[in-house]
């Protein structure tokens, strides 16, 4: 018997030519960081380091949902 070589998966975004990822910022120019309290407080931080990057509009749509601040996406 001979070991069969596993490829590699590669995932689907790599393989998009549009594929932009961003980072979310509220009314106060603090970066998204996370969610907190079971997915009901966003947590925003000033040190853009901090900033966790998003890859799909659904999930930007899902956390303007989550908050009455004004949020927007910033393409990195």
């Amino acid at each position: 018997m001979t070991k069969k070589s596993k490829n590699k998966k590669v995932h689907p975004i790599t393989l998009d030519p549009d594929y932009k990822p961003f980072i979310v910022m509220n009314e106060h120019l603090q970066v998204w960081t996370g969610i907190t309290d079971g997915g009901r407080t966003l947590l925003f931080s000033d040190d853009f380091d901090n900033a966790k990057p998003l890859d799909f509009d659904t999930q930007f749509k899902t956390l303007k949902r989550l908050t009455l601040d004004k949020l927007e996406q910033i393409y990195i």
